[in-house]
C-alpha cells in the first residue's frame, strides 16, 4: 500500500522498473529510491512493528525526510536569505550543499559520520537558488530582480513584500499622471508609465518592448515628466553640482536643491530618431528642458549638460566621446532601439555599459531579433547580473533551449525576464487605438547627403532671387519645379539624384522600421512617388530574400492582381512597393495594418488614398500610417505648407503646379 512491488509476496522492490537484480550497491539511483522512500515512510513502517537495520553497506545512511528552513529579510536593494537544510538533528547551511547540487553528488556527509542522501527534486528545483545567490558566510543574498526565483523557491515563507507585485503588471498601483499629458495617455500608456514607476520605486530597470507606434516614448516621458514634478515638491536634503559633489548654503549651512530641475537624464538613439524625440518632447512635455549632444558643434554644449532635465545623443556619439560621458553621473540612461546593443562585444555596447546613472530603462520593438543571445545585453545593462555572466547565459539559456528545446528552461528565463520586460503588441490593446492613427517620421540625413542637399539648394536660391528680381516666377516655372524635385530626390535618397555614393539616413531608418514590422509579423503597404526609390528598397529585399509585392504603372491587369493575391493571401509575404501614382486608388489590401509613405505630396489627398488601401471596409485591425521625412528639407517645408494651406484642399486636389499656390515669400522660403 505505500508503494513497493514484489511477486512473491515476502521480496519487495522500490524501482517497479529495474530487472537488472545485482548488488543494490551497484545501483545507487535504486539505493537513493529506497532511501527516499523509506525517509517518507519510516513512521509508518515502525508503527506496524518493523526494524530497520543497515547491514549491507560499508556507509550508514541517514533515513528520514530531509526538509529546507527559510528566513527571509528584505533589504534596500537584497533580499538576505537564511536558509538550512535539515536532516534529523542537524541544521546545515544551505549554502554548503552548493556544490553537491551543483555537480549532482546526492550523498552529503553529516557530522556524525552519516550518509544524508540530497532529495532529487532538490537538485532541479534549487539550481537557479545557488546559480543566482550570492554567499554571504551561512547567508545567502539576492538582488531584488531575482525575487522570482526566491518566491518561487521559498513559497510562502518568502513573505509579500511589495515587489512581488511586479509578477501581475496589471494590478500595479497607477501613479497620478501628470497634468500636462493627463487625459492625453490611452489606458495602456497609463499601465505602462505605472510599471516604469514602480520599477523606479525598487531601483530596478525595465524593458519597454511595445509594438512599433504604441507611444513608447510618450510613455517614457510621461515618467520623466512625473519624477521632476516629485523631485521640485519633495523637502530638499541633497543635491548634486555638475561634479556630482553637493553643495551648501555658505549662511545657513542647508543643502541647496533647484527646485526647477530634475538631474539629468541621458537618451541614446540612432542619428535618425534625434528630430523625432526632439518633437515628442515639445508637443507632449514642455515642462522637461532638453539639449541635442551631437553634431560638430556639440563642445559649446558640453559643460551645459547638467543644466537640461535630457540630454539627446547617438550610439555613435557615446562610442567616440566616451571619455566624455564617462565623467558623469546620470538620473537615467535610457536607450531607443536597444537592439543595437545586442552585441555584448561591440563597441557600442562596450561603451554604453560604461556610462554611469542611477537608474536604466531601454526601448524597443524587438528585443529578440535573431537568438536568444540578444537579450543578455540588453537585460544586463538594466539589471546586472540578473541572467548571470554571458558564459552562464549561454550554458543555462541559449544551448539548452535554442539546440536542445529544453521547455523547462524556457519556462526558467520567462520567469526572470518577464517582470522587467513591458511587451504589448497592437492587437492586444486594439480597444485602446483609434481606427487610424497617423505620424510624421523625421529622419535624420547622412552628412554626405547633407552637403549635397545644401549645395544644390544654394544653387537653385540664388536661381530663383535673380529670376524674380528680373521678371517673376512665371518664367522661370520650369527650373522651379525641376529644382525641387531635385531636392526633394536627394532627400530620399543620393543615389536616385545620381549621387551613386552617398548613403541616405531616410533609408537608412525606413529599413530599420521594416526590420522591426517584420519580426512583429506585421503586413506592411510601402509607397513612393519614385519608382527608382522603391527600387532600392526592391533590391534591398531581395539581398536579404525576403518575400514581397511590386505593383507600378507598367503592369497589366493579370500581373496586378496576381501581385495583390500573392500580398493578401501569403503569410510570408509582408511587404508592398507600391508606386503612389499606380496603387493610390482602387486597391483592397487589408491584409496590411501598417502603411508607410516615403515621401510627402503637395496634394495631402493623394497621400489619404494611399492609406484608404489598407484603411478601409473590412480592415478588421488597427492601420498605422507613417509619413516619412527628412528634416530640414523641403518635405518638412512640404508638410508644412500642406497644414498651412489644408483651407486650400480643392485648389490641391486641381492643380500639380504647386507655384500657383505661393507667393514669391513663401517659394523663397522653400529653399531657406
Amino acid at each position: 500500500k505505500l508503494g513497493l512491488s514484489g511477486r512473491d509476496g515476502v521480496t519487495f522492490k522500490i524501482s517497479p522498473g529495474d530487472t537488472t537484480g545485482g548488488e543494490t550497491d551497484a545501483q545507487p539511483a535504486v539505493m537513493y529510491s529506497l532511501i527516499d522512500w523509506l525517509g517518507r515512510n519510516r513512521k509508518k513502517i515502525e508503527e506496524h512493528g518493523y526494524i530497520l537495520e543497515q547491514k549491507f553497506f560499508k556507509k550508514s545512511y541517514l533515513v528520514c525526510k530531509p526538509y529546507l528552513d527559510f528566513g527571509i529579510k528584505e533589504e534596500r536593494d537584497w533580499f538576505d536569505v537564511k536558509a538550512f537544510a535539515v536532516f534529523g538533528e542537524f541544521r546545515i547551511p544551505f549554502i554548503r550543499l552548493k556544490e553537491h547540487l551543483l555537480r549532482g553528488q546526492r550523498e552529503y556527509s553529516l557530522p556524525n559520520g552519516q550518509v544524508a542522501v540530497l532529495p532529487e527534486e532538490w537538485f532541479a528545483r534549487y539550481k537557479d537558488f545557488l546559480v543566482f545567490g550570492k554567499d554571504k558566510m551561512e547567508s545567502i543574498n539576492f538582488e531584488k530582480h531575482h525575487f522570482s526565483v526566491l518566491k518561487k523557491i521559498a513559497g510562502d515563507k518568502a513573505g509579500n513584500t511589495e515587489i512581488f507585485n511586479l509578477s501581475d503588471k496589471d494590478k500595479l498601483d497607477v501613479p497620478d499622471v501628470p497634468g500636462d499629458l493627463s487625459g492625453i495617455l490611452r489606458p495602456y500608456q497609463v499601465s505602462g508609465f505605472a510599471w516604469m514607476y514602480f520599477l523606479y520605486r525598487h531601483r530596478l530597470g525595465g524593458c519597454l518592448a511595445d509594438d512599433m507606434g504604441l507611444g513608447k516614448t510618450l510613455q517614457t516621458l510621461t515618467l520623466l515628466l512625473k519624477l521632476k514634478t516629485e523631485y521640485r515638491t519633495e523637502p530638499s536634503k541633497k543635491i548634486h553640482d555638475r561634479k556630482g559633489a553637493y553643495q551648501l548654503d555658505l549662511f545657513t549651512g542647508q543643502v541647496n536643491k533647484p527646485a526647477a530641475r530634475v538631474r539629468t537624464s541621458l537618451i541614446v538613439m540612432p542619428l535618425s530618431l534625434l528630430h523625432n524625440w526632439e518633437d515628442e518632447i515639445r508637443k507632449f512635455a514642455p515642462g522637461l528642458t532638453f539639449v541635442r549632444y551631437s553634431g560638430i558643434n556639440r563642445e559649446a554644449v558640453s559643460g551645459k549638460l547638467h543644466d537640461y532635465d535630457i540630454v539627446l545623443t547617438t550610439y555613435g556619439i557615446v562610442r567616440n566621446d566616451l571619455d566624455f560621458f564617462r565623467e558623469f553621473d546620470f538620473f537615467y540612461l535610457i536607450l531607443d532601439e536597444s537592439q543595437i546593443i545586442k552585441n555584448p562585444k561591440s563597441k557600442i555596447s562596450r561603451a554604453i555599459r560604461k556610462i554611469r546613472a542611477e537608474n536604466r530603462l531601454v526601448l524597443t520593438g524587438t528585443p529578440i531579433e535573431n537568438s536568444l543571445s540578444d537579450l543578455w545585453a540588453q537585460m544586463s545593462l538594466i539589471n546586472p547580473g540578473l541572467l548571470g555572466s554571458h558564459k552562464l547565459f549561454m550554458e543555462e539559456f541559449v544551448i539548452p533551449v535554442e539546440k536542445g528545446q529544453d521547455e523547462e528552461k524556457k519556462e526558467t528565463l520567462r520567469e526572470l525576464i518577464e517582470p522587467f520586460v513591458l511587451r504589448r503588441t497592437k492587437g492586444l490593446v486594439a480597444k485602446d487605438l483609434p481606427e487610424l492613427t497617423e505620424k510624421v517620421y523625421y529622419c535624420e540625413m547622412s552628412e554626405g547627403q547633407k552637403r549635397i542637399y545644401e549645395t544644390r539648394k544654394s544653387e537653385i536660391r540664388n536661381m530663383i532671387l535673380e529670376a524674380i528680381d528680373s521678371g517673376g516666377k512665371e518664367q522661370i516655372r520650369f527650373e522651379l519645379l525641376r529644382g525641387l524635385m531635385q531636392l526633394r530626390l536627394i532627400a530620399n535618397h543620393p543615389a536616385i539624384a545620381g549621387y551613386g555614393n552617398e548613403e541616405s539616413g531616410k533609408f537608412d531608418d525606413v529599413v530599420r522600421n521594416i526590420e522591426s514590422l517584420r519580426a512583429e509579423g506585421h503586413k506592411l503597404l510601402i509607397f513612393s512617388q519614385f519608382v527608382k526609390h522603391l527600387r532600392l528598397f526592391k533590391d534591398y529585399f531581395e539581398t536579404h530574400n525576403w518575400k514581397y509585392s511590386w505593383l507600378t504603372g507598367k503592369q497589366g491587369n493579370a500581373e496586378r492582381q496576381k501581385e495583390i493575391t500573392d500580398f493578401q493571401d501569403d503569410p510570408g509575404n509582408m511587404l508592398f512597393l507600391i508606386s503612389l501614382r499606380a496603387g493610390g486608388v482602387g486597391l483592397n489590401l487589408t491584409a496590411a495594418d501598417y502603411v508607410f509613405l516615403l515621401d510627402p505630396w503637395w496634394n495631402p489627398a493623394v497621400e489619404q488614398q494611399a492609406i484608404s488601401r489598407a484603411h478601409r471596409i473590412g480592415q478588421g485591425k488597427k492601420v498605422f500610417s507613417y509619413k516619412f521625412i527628412s528634416g530640414e528639407t523641403v518635405e518638412e517645408k512640404i508638410v508644412d505648407l500642406q497644414i498651412k494651406k489644408s483651407t486650400l484642399a480643392g485648389e490641391f486636389i486641381n492643380t500639380n503646379n504647386p507655384l500657383k499656390l505661393f507667393t514669391d515669400k513663401e517659394i523663397i522660403e522653400l529653399f531657406d
